[in-house]
């Protein structure tokens, strides 16, 4: 009787940790993604679909942000005032910038 009791909190056990591991793995950057960086005139905001921010770490030195728009995607350079300003204010905004 004990044996299948502790055989069932086993499995129990074992199938909730199996369903919260499931799901999107984490991406894992080996390298910058953005090779090359917008530091033209601003963008808009209301242009910007998602704003992702990927903080600087061993996979690259630089902070990185990267913004999604109805044509595709492009990286900003984080150094700039205006990208400073602008990701300050999509948080504001939206509040929902997606942290890497």
């Amino acid at each position: 009787m004990k044996f299948t009791v502790a055989a069932l909190m086993s499995l129990i056990c074992t199938a909730a940790l199996l369903s919260t591991t499931e799901g999107q793995q984490p991406q894992i950057y080996l390298r910058c993604q953005c090779i090359q960086t917008h530091s033209g005139p601003p963008i808009r905001i209301e242009k910007i679909l998602s704003l992702k921010v990927i903080p600087a770490g061993q996979q690259c030195k630089n902070e990185e942000i990267i913004a999604r728009m109805n044509r595709g995607q492009m990286c900003l350079d984080s150094k700039k005032d205006w990208v400073i300003s602008l990701k300050e204010k999509y948080v504001l905004v939206y509040d929902d910038v997606t942290l890497l």
